[in-house]
């Protein structure tokens, strides 16, 4: 059964598991075609499948966005998937928020104002804790072809982007 990206993002709302899709999931990651080892391609899966749903004013999507997020950092078993993909998919809605403030009428304008600061209170307080953790785990952009510290040095690099040049929320740790 081949599936197409809409039935899996369907799938997930339907079935109360959008924090599984966050994460990247099989059966709910999304194939993309690149060389991108990450367990979820965050910016393809906003355009491809979160923009229609905006630009149909799918009125619930924004608060259940905000939902799974919370469930995802608090109760996916793989605690440095979990924060990995939360502060991947905060930075990627906030750049694209920028995109739209940039272009009003652009690809963007239907992206809806979503107020993410109760998932950058988690993430922050999470990230403090697994702090440690995080620093021994070389996936994904943890790798040392690109970090000293595994996983931690990327995250706090987004999460200091995230909140001095897209606006907050601030999620930067407080032992970062």
């Amino acid at each position: 059964m081949i599936k197409e990206p809409g039935d899996v993002l369907e799938l997930a709302l339907q079935n109360d598991e959008l924090d599984r899709f966050l994460a990247g999931e099989p059966f709910y990651f999304l194939e993309t075609k690149d060389d991108h080892d990450d367990p979820q391609n965050v910016i393809v899966a906003f355009d491809v499948l979160f923009m229609p749903q905006f630009k149909a004013r799918n009125t619930p999507l924004p608060q259940m966005f905000v939902q799974a997020l919370l469930k995802l950092i608090a109760n996916y078993p793989d605690r440095n998937r979990a924060l990995y993909m939360a502060v991947d998919w905060v930075w990627c809605y906030r750049y694209l928020l920028q995109k739209k403030q940039m272009q009003p009428d652009g690809p963007y304008a239907s992206l809806p104002i979503i107020d993410l600061s109760a998932v950058a209170n988690d993430l922050k307080s999470s990230l403090e804790e697994q702090k440690e953790h995080l620093m021994r785990d070389l996936r994904w952009a943890g790798a040392l072809w690109n970090s000293r510290l595994g996983l931690w040095e990327p995250l706090m690099r987004t999460a200091l982007h995230v909140r001095d040049k897209l606006g907050g929320p601030d999620f930067v740790p407080k032992n970062g």
